[in-house]
């Protein structure tokens, strides 16, 4: 692969988690997470009626899912990409 096609690729990637916001909520709706591309989480909303021990259980969990669900998209989006090369 030459060197542009190398920085060609380098701005699909950056331009692919850019693009990339996705709101994820546990179902019972005690948490709720907005994250971009670049796997930040930008807003958390909880529910201020749950104890403790109930979010310790939950917000980790609801976390590790929306990271998941951002890297395979980003993940798909790069196959994708480099199959059309």
């Amino acid at each position: 692969m030459n060197v542009a096609k190398i920085q060609e690729f380098q701005k699909m990637i950056q331009d692919i988690k850019n693009d990339i916001l996705e709101v994820h909520q546990d179902p019972e709706g005690i948490l709720e997470i907005e994250i971009n591309g670049h796997l930040q989480i930008q807003k958390v909303r909880i529910n201020l009626k749950v104890h403790d021990q109930k979010l310790e259980e939950t917000l980790p969990e609801l976390i590790n899912t929306s990271i998941i669900s951002v890297s395979l998209k980003i993940k798909n989006l790069i196959e994708h990409y480099q199959k059309n090369l």
